[in-house]
C-alpha cells in the first residue's frame, strides 16, 4: 500500500459501482473460468546439491576450475590443514585479555576501598563532636565512682608544731 492510490478519485468520494466494477471481470472469459488452478506444464525434477555435484564431477567440470585457480606449482587441496590462527597467537590473546580483567578488578578493588575509606571518615568526622562530649560523660562518672568508702568525702588535716623546751641550771639547786 502507498498513500498515493492507483487509481486516484480526483476529489470524488468512491461509490458502489466503483467497487464493483473493479470486483466484477470486464470480460465475459474471465467469468466463464472455474477452474482455480490452470494447469501448468510438468516440471521436471529438482535435483539435490549432491546429484548436482555427482554429476558435475562425472562431466570433469570441477576438476577443471580447481585446476584454473590453483597456481601450476601448488597442490589442488592440501594434505593436512593447519590452523587459521597459530596456538602462540591464541595463548597471547588468552593472556592478554586475563590480564586485562585482573587489572579492572583490582581497580574495582582499591575503588570500594576507598570509598569504603572516605565513607569511614566521613562518619566519623560527623560524629567527632557527639564522641568528645560522651568521653567527658564517661570520664566523669568513672571519676566519681572511683573515690573510697561510701562515696563520702575524706578530710585529712595536718598539724604542724614546734615545741621549744629551754631547760636553765642555776648552781646546783633543784
Amino acid at each position: 500500500m502507498s498513500a498515493n492510490p492507483q487509481y486516484p478519485a480526483h476529489d470524488r468520494p468512491i461509490t458502489t459501482d466503483d467497487l464493483l466494477a473493479a470486483l466484477v471481470p470486464d470480460t465475459p472469459a474471465g467469468a466463464q473460468q472455474t477452474d482455480p488452478a490452470p494447469t501448468a506444464p510438468a516440471l521436471q525434477p529438482v535435483l539435490d546439491v549432491a546429484a548436482l555435484l555427482e554429476l558435475a564431477r562425472r562431466q570433469g567440470a570441477l576438476e577443471a576450475t580447481v585446476t584454473q585457480q590453483t597456481p601450476a606449482g601448488l597442490p589442488a587441496v592440501p594434505e593436512k590443514s593447519s590452523p587459521i590462527v597459530p596456538r602462540w597467537a591464541v595463548g597471547t590473546a588468552v593472556a592478554a585479555v586475563g590480564i586485562g580483567v585482573g587489572g579492572m578488578l583490582l581497580g574495582f578493588a582499591l575503588d570500594l576501598l576507598a570509598t569504603g575509606a572516605a565513607a569511614v571518615a566521613a562518619g566519623i568526622t560527623a560524629a567527632a563532636p557527639m564522641l568528645l562530649l560522651g568521653a567527658v560523660l564517661v570520664a566523669a562518672l568513672l571519676g566519681r565512682r572511683s573515690g573510697k568508702g561510701d562515696g563520702g568525702f575524706e578530710v585529712t588535716q595536718t598539724v604542724v608544731q614546734t615545741i621549744t623546751n629551754t631547760v636553765k641550771s642555776t648552781g646546783g639547786r633543784r
